[in-house]
């Protein structure tokens, strides 16, 4: 399959013009149900080794590249195909389509290593990449605490890095609700992204009303 040539046929003006606005590069304007399918099929017919090989130019070409790895099965080639990609990383829509790799729930000891890898980065979306790892991935008790411990880790300034960690704390006020409790209190975190992740939380239809209340007490 000759993706680009693919692509082309799908092209949307008035979608375009909408990711245009997200501050996403190079793009053609297709959306994302047909680029999963583009995936799918290339997996279904073995078709995909070339492209994971090439040098994308478009966002959309990232994005196939990223739903590929969600659906091969061989744990092995998505963490290397994972460790050689995260490079080329340089918006979050691309960096958050880790949401879609099931196959890391099943195996989150062997993938942990890569949150390590990038948490201590240099580059935005590097670093983006391990916060989206423990959100998508490992908000479970077994890494609960050791979600914690990276949080409170990374050291950046990048507007990206942060927005991710406020969403990541917004995910577990939901799911462990009095760790993150415990942890908001001694938080050494930057001003912006805590009162991110309180803005984050009070938006949340999946916490209390009296969370909330005590939440909005602690914006700094």
């Amino acid at each position: 399959m000759n993706v680009l040539d693919e692509l082309k046929k799908y092209q949307d003006d008035e979608y375009k013009k909408f990711t245009s606005a997200l501050k996403v590069n190079n793009l053609l304007g297709v959306r994302n149900p047909i680029l999963k399918n583009i995936a799918k099929e290339m997996v279904k017919n073995n078709d995909y080794v070339s492209f994971l090989n090439e040098k994308h130019t478009y966002h959309e070409e990232n994005m196939i590249h990223m739903y590929i790895l969600s659906f091969i099965k061989d744990k092995e080639l998505v963490y290397n195909e994972l460790d050689k990609f995260v490079p080329n990383l340089d918006n979050w829509a691309v960096c958050d389509s880790l949401l879609n790799i099931k196959l890391i729930d099943k195996n989150r000891d062997y993938f942990y290593s890569l949150v390590n890898k990038y948490k201590n980065s240099d580059k935005e979306f590097e670093i983006r990449f391990s916060i989206i790892m423990l959100l998508s991935h490992y908000v479970v008790s077994e890494y609960v605490d050791d979600v914690f411990k990276v949080i409170e880790e990374v050291k950046n300034d990048f507007y990206y890095t942060k927005m991710g960690i406020a969403w990541l704390l917004c995910e577990l006020m939901i799911k462990f609700r009095d760790k993150c409790m415990e942890y908001i209190k001694i938080s050494k975190l930057d001003d912006f992204t805590f009162n991110k992740a309180i803005q984050k939380m009070n938006e949340s239809f999946r916490i209390s009303d009296d969370d909330k209340i005590y939440l909005k007490s602690l914006k700094r």
